[in-house]
């Protein structure tokens, strides 16, 4: 660091006021349309939601929520009106197939792919037998389709080259229903589901090399409704319903020590919603809760990873991080001092670096991180004061 910028530097850590740093829900804007069991997905940094039951019966309407303005912008209607569908964003399209039919429940076959260049929808090969209350998964731009009315056990992949279903080996239990089905890290993890009255416990690993599934350790309640998203290694797990009572719980699943622990609960609890991860945030859309019809509408987001100035803090504090050929420099406040643990993580949540620091009050740690990819990383230090967050862009 040469003299000018390290002056730079120590005048903006001088000039920063203390921050308090939490990790909370933020409320953003509503969703426009009440939605059951719609699809709801990521595309090119947007959050789409479409199809499933609106207010008056079984919709084909279709938003995209946009987080660099918080708004949301209605997109091309879905081609068909379905209960229940299933679909996955994979290979820059979303896929939408089957569901039930709005008037007669009987489950159809059919099978759309939208563009979001063109804002438009095309068909694509059918399922090879109709169902509903299915679910897609899509594990590294391939897209699975699990389960389903009919079809319990049943493991499909599709192949856009050739426009065709391939039939996998079959799911390890017919408990598909109504869990949380998250892919991340090379693998598809699915937690709990089951029945209203009769929720599941259950979770397990599936290995597309050997498309082969394994058991994993159970949640720590057996839940229906459960949904969740994965920030790099972490799978965030999300609300449901067990002891007739819509649940708050949050749980964060580690892919590499296969544990649970608990973190920041929904401010109200809820079931039938659906969780999404964008740029290292968690989002939970929509949703049910007997008491609290608005919960339908409601878009929250949480970010593991950020500081934030407002809500209740749990620890205070600042740090500010410079990052510059290959070396991070970080000047903390006077709460900060002694033996920390500290992570880095990429914009996907995955930790690219792990250290022990030794910090002193008033002075400079610098941490040797090797060359960065440009792009803004998050910092997290862990110790007895407590846990501290920033972030740092490298050029």
């Amino acid at each position: 660091m040469t003299n000018k910028t390290l002056l730079q530097f120590l005048l903006l850590f001088l000039l920063t006021p203390a921050i308090q740093y939490a990790q909370q829900w933020d409320t953003l804007s509503p969703i426009p349309e009440r939605f059951t069991f719609p699809v709801v997905t990521v595309l090119d940094g947007q959050i789409h939601i479409m199809g499933g039951g609106g207010s008056n019966g079984a919709t084909n309407l279709h938003f995209a929520y946009d987080k660099l303005t918080d708004t949301w912008e209605s997109k091309a209607p879905v081609p068909y009106k379905a209960q229940q569908p299933a679909g996955a964003a994979a290979n820059g399209k979303i896929h939408f197939f089957g569901g039930g039919f709005p008037t007669s429940g009987q489950p159809l076959d059919s099978h759309y792919v939208y563009d979001p260049a063109s804002d438009s929808w095309a068909a694509a090969a059918k399922l090879t037998q109709a169902r509903a209350i299915h679910y897609a998964v899509a594990l590294d731009d391939v897209l699975y389709s699990l389960a389903g009315q009919g079809v319990a056990n049943l493991c499909q992949t599709y192949d856009p080259v050739n426009d065709a279903w391939i039939t996998k080996n079959n799911l390890p239990d017919n408990q598909f229903w109504y869990g949380a089905h998250v892919a991340t890290e090379g693998h598809i993890y699915r937690f709990g589901g089951g029945g209203y009255t009769a929720p599941r416990n259950l979770a397990h690993k599936y290995d597309p090399v050997n498309d082969s599934w394994s058991a994993l350790p159970a949640l720590p309640n057996a839940t229906h409704a459960i949904k969740g998203a994965a920030i790099g290694d972490k799978i965030y797990l999300l609300g449901g319903y067990y002891d007739f009572e819509e649940r708050t719980e949050c749980w964060v699943f580690d892919t590499q020590t296969n544990s649970y622990t608990p973190c920041e609960p929904l401010p109200v609890g809820r079931d039938y919603h659906n969780v999404v991860s964008l740029d290292s945030c968690i989002y939970t859309i929509g949703g049910n809760h007997a008491l609290y019809p608005d919960v339908s509408y409601q878009l929250l987001r949480l970010c593991p990873y950020l500081t934030s100035s407002t809500g209740e803090a749990k620890t205070t504090g600042s740090i500010v991080p410079y990052y510059e050929s290959g070396i991070l420099y970080l000047n903390m406040s006077q709460q900060i001092h002694g033996e920390y643990n500290l992570s880095v993580f990429d914009l996907s949540g995955r930790q690219i670096l792990a250290n022990k620091l030794n910090v002193e009050t008033g002075v400079v740690t610098e941490v040797l991180t090797g060359k960065l990819i440009p792009s803004v990383y998050f910092i997290q230090l862990s110790g007895k004061e407590g846990r501290f967050t920033g972030k740092f862009v490298a050029k």
